[in-house]
């Protein structure tokens, strides 16, 4: 009886422990083959997390090289966002607000903030300082969940000296992210162009963000093995300029403290060489969070520090509109080379308005050439008399006003040549004088340019039709070529030795070098709200023209004796410095189309 008993109750563990060995196969089986997926990606989930690296931002460099602007590289101290959901992380942010002194309630909000827009790492403490990173590493057995992580943050080698053309990088809005941007794949805290070059090229700039998987322990800290890569970071790609950092600091020397601008081009290729715009501000201050007290400073400055007035400012072009205008009357056969009109007594009447010239004594009876070396307004109102709106637009069209040049830029602006139909318009049919032509004719009323436009009529005026379609960065291949002239050889030639004259005997005498032969024109822009402004373009050598420029110096007075001085300047550093040679050829193309 006993012993079977006895065998009864084996064979009933042996059930038992056969049953439990199918329980665990089976489960075994369920989670290997079933559902091996989901528990697979939930062991990653707890072993291993993705990490996004952000590629680090291509270069700008000069003509020459020399570094524009790279990267280097600051600290946050971040947060796990699924640690801070689960309220793990209340002592951990205390304590760190107590060591970084912070104020608590305000990092919460911001860590709240982050939380909702779905950020993976929530920044605590951005751009940490040494001692701050080195406190938190030196404890992060303590601060379950916080980590330091580096990232790239843009440099500006040269501070304000290509602010407006290279521009800032700032962190994205969240209206931004997937609005319009492609494939670039933005993310809260990510940085993108906001001006100028930074904005324009910003997507082979910007690069492409990796993805890499790493082995973390409880507390969320890096441990085990090396990442592995999902998908490589691909840095951005360099942008070289067509400026030289020489001839820029030379333009910016040049123009001083005051209120200006200046644009230089290459008439052999077409490219810029130098465009400096004053007042400027440093883009390093715009690079980490400013307060919004640094901010309101910046944007209330009454001198627009971020205004770049050699794209975005438009101006009267006054006296240096006067060779389109001579050229236009040329074209029509109204006048030749050396006629004499009515001489100048200091202005001209037409019906019960007068139309004064600069000069109130008069200029006397003069014949055309003069008229362009003294700057004569009367004479150019009776030219403007023998013409009509539509021959001036015309001709000022075809050296490239009224229209965007630069081909890059989207704060660029077209500025402004009238015709019939925008005065009919604006005024009404019939409802407008001749006296709009008068105005228009020496570079006054409606008609508005910017200065990267006069610095390309000095180039075409130059060497005509042979001007290159201007262009900021090398290798840029433009589609949309300069409108051709349509003035004849020979009236070109003759504008070119009226400028010339202008510098050697006339009103541009303050530009004259001692060793190249320099040919220019003045100009007095009238400004209703001020002082003129003071215009003056020029290129050189005269005989064989290599660059061309127009500075504008705001509320300053005559072109002569303000604008004049400043193209001097640059001009002697430009023919007595190391960087002429770079100039004289193109930069070698790199095949690619840039926007």
């Amino acid at each position: 009886m006993p012993g079977r008993e006895l065998e009864f109750r084996k064979q009933i563990f042996r059930g038992v422990v056969v049953l439990l060995f199918m329980l665990l196969a089976g489960d075994l089986f369920w989670m290997t083959v079933p559902r091996s997926r989901y528990y697979r990606g939930l062991a990653l989930e707890n072993r291993q997390v993705r990490f996004r690296v952000r590629a680090p931002r291509g270069r700008v460099l000069d003509r020459r090289g020399v570094l524009l602007a790279d990267n280097t590289f600051i600290a946050d101290i971040t947060l796990s966002a699924r640690e801070y959901a689960a309220g793990r992380c209340d002592s951990t942010v205390a304590r760190l607000c107590s060591w970084f002194g912070l104020e608590e309630d305000a990092v919460q909000a911001r860590l709240d903030a982050q939380q909702e827009r779905g950020a993976g790492r929530l920044t605590l403490v951005a751009n940490a300082d040494l001692a701050g990173v080195v406190l938190v590493e030196e404890r992060r057995r303590e601060l379950p969940g916080v980590r330091v992580e580096t990232r790239p943050r843009r440099r500006y080698v040269q501070g304000p000296l290509f602010a407006h053309l290279i521009g800032y990088v700032g962190q994205i809005r969240d209206e931004e992210i997937g609005s319009g941007n492609g494939d670039l794949d933005y993310r809260s805290g990510d940085m993108i162009g906001r001006q100028g070059i930074e904005r324009a090229f910003e997507a082979p700039l910007r690069g492409r963000c990796g993805i890499k998987l790493e082995e973390v322990n409880a507390a969320g800290h890096r441990v085990g093995r090396s990442p592995v890569w999902l998908e490589e970071v691909v840095p951005g790609r360099d942008i070289r300029l067509t400026l030289d950092l020489q001839l820029q600091q030379a333009l910016a020397e040049a123009i001083g403290p005051r209120v200006a601008c200046g644009v230089a081009i290459s008439c052999r290729t077409g490219e810029i060489l130098a465009a400096y715009s004053n007042p400027t501000f440093d883009p390093n201050l715009l690079t980490v969070p400013i307060s919004q007290a640094d901010w309101q400073l910046l944007i209330d400055d009454p001198r627009k520090p971020f205004f770049n007035r050699v794209l975005q400012a438009t101006y009267p072009p006054a006296s240096l509109y006067k060779p389109i205008v001579s050229l236009a009357a040329l074209g029509a056969g109204v006048v030749g080379r050396d006629t004499e009109l009515e001489p100048c007594l200091g202005g001209w009447q037409l019906g019960n308005r007068y139309f004064r010239c600069w000069k109130s004594s008069g200029h006397g009876r003069i014949d055309h050439l003069d008229a362009l070396v003294h700057s004569c307004d009367t004479y150019f109102y009776q030219l403007a008399l023998k013409l009509d709106i539509d021959t001036l637009a015309k001709a000022a069209r075809a050296f490239g006003l009224g229209a965007v040049r630069s081909g890059i830029f989207s704060e660029e602006v077209p500025g402004l040549v009238p015709d019939r139909k925008w005065y009919d318009e604006h005024f009404g049919p019939g409802r407008w004088s001749r006296g709009v032509v008068l105005n228009n004719a020496i570079g006054q009323g409606e008609l508005l340019v910017t200065p990267l436009q006069m610095a390309i009529v000095a180039g075409r005026l130059a060497v005509g039709e042979g001007l290159p379609t201007p262009t900021f960065v090398a290798g840029q291949q433009r589609t949309d070529p300069l409108p051709p002239l349509g003035f004849s050889a020979l009236d070109l030639a003759w504008e070119r030795k009226a400028l010339r004259e202008v510098v050697v005997r006339g009103t541009g005498q303050n530009a004259a070098l001692p060793d190249v032969p320099v040919a220019g024109k003045t100009g007095t822009a009238q400004n209703p709200h001020g002082e003129d402004h003071a215009w003056f373009m020029c290129f050189a050598p005269a005989d064989a023209p290599e660059v061309a420029l127009a500075v504008i110096v705001e509320n300053a007075g005559h072109g002569g004796s303000e604008a004049a001085p400043v193209a001097r300047q640059w001009l002697e550093a430009y023919f007595h410095g190391s960087a002429r040679e770079s100039t004289l050829e193109p930069l070698k193309p790199t095949g690619e189309v840039f926007p």
